[in-house]
This record gives structure tokens, sequence and C-alpha cells, in this order.
């Protein structure tokens, strides 16, 4: 089976991951895994575009099949009601796709998914968004560099997250439909993924940076 065919896991159905599944589908990757265990909020429809108020209280990653398979029949879809949070687990179900991409809003699945893809020799997306700034890149497999490189690990407690500093709609979209695109990359080994290199997002100042970066030789997962 071609890696195109073997379509793309998404960790996380919220506004990244709903973004870059819309964006998947339009771009003719039809076969997605989506891996969550909430439910629809009225808090989140402002950025998590697939899904209406009448969906308030169902499982995301159904209503989100529902919605894809909705114009496009032919989408497989395929619901992961489960919270991944051990590179283990992610290893797990990661096996089945050819790219993963992770939009998860919490940093403990973020560095454990940048571990089950340096371990276990998979391409990641890695997208972030919190207020008005996001982020993005791919790690490639088997890392060097990975995402401990870049920041060693979680940061503490006092980080600003997307709950604690919410997040702008637009810029969900923005980051989701670029991690897509790195997705698309992947799967048909064409362009220059975001490999070592950092793009960030500041929707208000309109500005883009790519911050490039190394492998580091004290990285407790690069090989």
């Amino acid at each position: 089976m071609s890696p195109h065919n073997r379509g793309v896991l998404l960790l996380g159905v919220g506004g990244l991951g709903c973004a870059a599944a819309l964006a998947l589908r339009e771009a003719g990757v039809l076969r997605l895994g989506l891996v969550d265990d909430d439910q629809v909020a009225l808090s989140n429809l402002h950025r998590q575009i697939l899904f209406r108020t009448a969906d308030l209280g169902r499982d995301k990653v159904t209503q989100a099949g529902l919605r894809l398979r909705a114009q496009q029949p032919s989408c497989q879809v395929e619901p992961i009601r489960r919270r991944l949070e051990t590179a283990t687990d992610i290893a797990e179900v990661a096996a089945d796709y050819a790219v993963v991409i992770d939009g998860s809003d919490n940093f403990t699945t973020r560095f454990a998914a940048n571990d089950a893809a340096v371990r276990h020799r998979f391409p990641l997306v890695h997208g972030a968004a919190t207020g008005t700034r996001g982020q993005l890149c791919t790690i490639a497999p088997g890392g060097q560099p990975c995402l401990r490189c870049l920041f060693g690990g979680p940061p503490t407690q006092n980080t600003a997250t997307c709950r604690s500093e919410g997040v702008f709609g637009p810029l969900v979209g923005e980051v989701g439909w670029l991690m897509a695109m790195e997705a698309v990359k992947w799967l048909l080994c064409t362009g220059q993924p975001l490999l070592g290199r950092l793009l960030t997002i500041d929707v208000m100042a309109a500005r883009r940076r790519i911050v490039p970066w190394t492998a580091n030789p004290h990285c407790t997962v690069c090989p």
C-alpha cells in the first residue's frame, strides 16, 4: 500500500485537527484516523469548524466523521475515541498510518508524540496555537532534530496555554491548513517540509518567521 493510501492520523479534533482534516480531505487524502476522547462544547465552536450547535455534547470523533463523509462519501474516517498520552500508545495506533499530525492541546501528548515518532520512526507534523500566535514543524522519522532538541521538554505550569489565554479562531485555521500541507508534502515526496525549521506565525502583526534548529547531541530521545 502506498503512503498516500495509508492515510493520516490526527491526534486531536480541536481547532487544528478540524482544519487539518478538512484540508486533507479536499487534497484527496481519503483515509483519516481521528483521535479524541472529548465531546463538542459550545465554547469551542468558534474555532472547531467541523461542528455545529446540533452536535453539542456528542463525541467529536463521531460527529467529525459524519461531517467529513457528508461531502465526500468515499472518505474513510476511522474514529478512535481515546486519549493518547504515552509514546507507546501513540506508536501503536500510528503504525497503521503514513503520517501523524499532532494538534493536541496539552504538552504531555505533544512530547509523547515526538518521542514516539523518533523511536518508532514515523513522520510527525507538530502544530500549536495560543492567543494570536502559532507554530508548526515536521519531525522526520528518527528525529535529529526533534522537539526535545529544540525545547528540551514540556514547559513549566506557568506557560500560557490555549485554555488560559484563549485562541483566535482564524489562527487555528491557518496553522491547521499548513499542517495538512506538511503532511501532503510528505505523502507525495515533494516540496520542502519544515524539517529542522520551526515556522512561527503572529497573525496580529501579519508576520511569519522561520527559526532553524539543529540536533542536540544531548537530546534524551534522538539516536
